[in-house]
């Protein structure tokens, strides 16, 4: 019998006890045994080529690395080899998990094969176009739902901040709002008796609830004994919502010339909801056009409304209408120049119109009475700068301000007829407003609604600013629009007994004086003109208002309203008015142009 193993390289294994060693690599056993070694090639047998190993025949063993290390380094550190230690080093390492991972991948199972077997083991074509596309469109939605993460979460890191702002804006609202409605409550059923709570009352609803004649608008209707429902525009102080006087509060989108509809809607919603029977529109917040496209929706619920049509307000909303036809009659008017381009504009400036005197340019004709715009005029020609357009569809008008005293008016019309009027004269150091009993501007009041016939008879609130000039104490009318205005705080609670059908018992003669005799004052005014000035003269004027005269929303069974407009709405109001004033709307200081949305009174 005779054994034979591969020296790979330059190892050879030395010839002992009858061994011998082969110039091919070879070792053949010498020591008699009875088989015999046929080697036909003169070199060791492919690693690739299988190997069969029978009984008494030689053995090429392929020298894989294993076999090395683990078999002939043993043998040959000690310093003998037979051929039963071979054997069962070779048995011993053919066992192990490493020369069987060897083996499976030996040539075997790698042999190449030909190319039709290769055909037939390959997957068909349909199949890898199906694999192809699943794993592209994986791929594709893979992609996409990493973009769509790295843009998320890209826009949540920039708006973090004002996401968190806002949160705790809300949460400080909320904060602020609950006492406050809780203490209202309380107010309620200690002021209201319950009888009078659990009457059935016809209800009447108001706009403008961010507005202080809005608030006394309420009061004086609650006096009467109806119930009130007060909405105002989203994002606004809702001022209304904190009084006992009012019963429910909303909110309603705010109106927009392309989609008016919106508005309207809201409205019929809360009518129907509440079973409103009146509405009283306060045209501060909004201007009073879309409450007169509202009007004929409201009317088909049932509900009547206290405003004119929209052509009505297309005059009386329009200054630049009135002037003309004041003109047209006979009526002194300020100096007027319509415009409809800028060009227009610096023309004036060059002919030296507007160098002397203050004026002011407002927005005129349909838009305008959609958006009230009003801006005060530079000085000079250089320092002029139309914040918005000026065309033909969108004209304006300068107007120069009259120096004089000024009066501002509330005037209530039914059927063009001057049913009550307060006039009140502008204090020029504290702004505030006193009562008066002027007979020309009720007479002029009679002879404009009397001589200016608009369409229809109107029907509503309109104000009026007038001023008596220094110069030749000419009654000239400077503004007019469409709505309550602030003069309204002088009015008593027998004001809504002349708007609505009153009760069969109440008699004008004996229900009262309709206009307050003491004047109303601004409480944060008459102190910070007291601290501007001090004296001994200044704290006793200060005390002399507090005692003859009213605050403009103190009453003592409703001071609610009073607490949330002195300490949250007034100061955000100041806090906007001094960023405006010192950065304006290009972020920058300088002179910058008083744009106001709604007119000053």
């Amino acid at each position: 019998m005779s054994d034979a193993m591969l020296v790979c390289g330059t190892e050879k294994l030395s010839p002992q006890r009858g061994e011998m060693t082969l110039g091919n690599g070879y070792v053949r056993d010498t020591d008699g045994g009875s088989g015999s070694c046929s080697l036909n090639s003169t070199s060791p047998p492919s690693l690739y080529t299988p190997v069969s190993t029978p009984s008494g025949s030689c053995s090429p063993v392929s020298a894989s690395p294993t076999i090395r290390k683990k078999g002939l380094n043993h043998a040959l550190s000690s310093g003998h080899i037979s051929i039963s230690s071979v054997r069962q080093r070779l048995n011993h390492i053919a066992s192990s998990p490493t020369f069987s991972r060897h083996i499976g991948s030996s040539p075997t199972g790698s042999r190449p094969s030909s190319p039709l077997a290769s055909q037939h083991q390959e997957n068909p074509r349909p199949t890898g176009f199906v694999g192809w596309y699943v794993n592209f469109f994986m791929n594709f939605i893979r992609h996409i739902v990493s973009t769509v993460t790295n843009l998320t979460w890209s826009q949540l890191i920039l708006l973090g901040p004002t996401l968190w702002l806002s949160a705790w804006l809300w949460i400080f609202w909320k904060s602020v709002q609950l006492p406050l409605t809780l203490i209202k409550w309380l107010l309620t059923v200690l002021h209201t008796p319950a009888s009078e709570r659990g009457r059935k009352k016809r209800t009447v609803l108001i706009s403008g609830g961010s507005t202080i004649q809005a608030l006394h608008l309420a009061r004086n209707f609650y006096s009467a004994g109806a119930r009130v429902v007060v909405f105002e525009i989203e994002g606004l102080f809702g001022l209304a919502r904190f009084s006992t006087a009012v019963h429910k509060f909303y909110t309603v989108p705010r109106p927009a010339a392309d989609q008016p509809q919106k508005y309207v809607k809201a409205l019929c919603d809360i009518v129907e909801r509440e079973n409103a029977s009146y509405f009283i529109p306060v045209s501060a917040t909004s201007t009073a056009y879309y409450d007169a496209l509202a009007k004929p929706h409201l009317e088909l619920l049932g509900c009547s409304c206290f405003c004119p049509g929209v052509k009505d307000v297309w005059l009386l909303d329009d200054i630049l209408e009135v002037l003309q036809h004041c003109q047209g009659v006979g009526i002194p008017t300020p100096l007027h120049y319509a415009v409809t381009s800028r060009d227009e504009v610096l023309k004036l400036y060059d002919s030296g119109l507007l160098r002397t005197g203050r004026h002011v340019m407002v927005s005129v004709g349909p838009w305008g009475c959609r958006y009230k715009q009003k801006i005060v005029m530079p000085a000079h020609r250089h320092e002029f700068k139309a914040p918005h357009e000026i065309s033909e569809q969108k004209p304006w008008v300068v107007i120069q301000d009259v120096p004089g005293q000024l009066f501002l008016t509330c005037t209530t019309v039914k059927e063009s007829q001057v049913v009550a009027n307060v006039t009140c004269q502008v204090n020029k150091d504290s702004g505030g407003l006193v009562p008066v009993e002027n007979q020309e501007i009720a007479g002029w009041l009679k002879n404009f609604f009397s001589r200016v016939r608009p369409l229809r008879q109107v029907t509503g609130h309109v104000s009026f600013r007038f001023v008596v000039s220094d110069a030749d104490k000419t009654l000239v009318p400077m503004s007019c629009r469409v709505g309550v205005s602030m003069p309204y705080i002088c009015y008593t609670s027998v004001h809504p007994r002349i708007v609505w059908k009153p009760c069969k018992h109440f008699s004008r003669q004996n229900s009262g004086p309709l206009v307050a005799d003491t004047g109303r004052y601004w409480m944060h005014e008459a102190v910070m003109n007291t601290l501007k000035h001090p004296s001994v003269e200044a704290v006793g004027r200060l005390i002399g208002t507090v005692l003859d005269k009213r605050e403009a929303l103190f009453v003592f069974w409703d001071p609610l309203p009073y607490c949330a407009y002195y300490h949250i709405q007034l100061p955000f109001k100041n806090v906007l008015a001094f960023v405006q004033e010192h950065y304006g709307r290009n972020g920058r200081n300088g002179f910058q142009y008083k744009t106001m949305a709604a007119p000053v009174h």
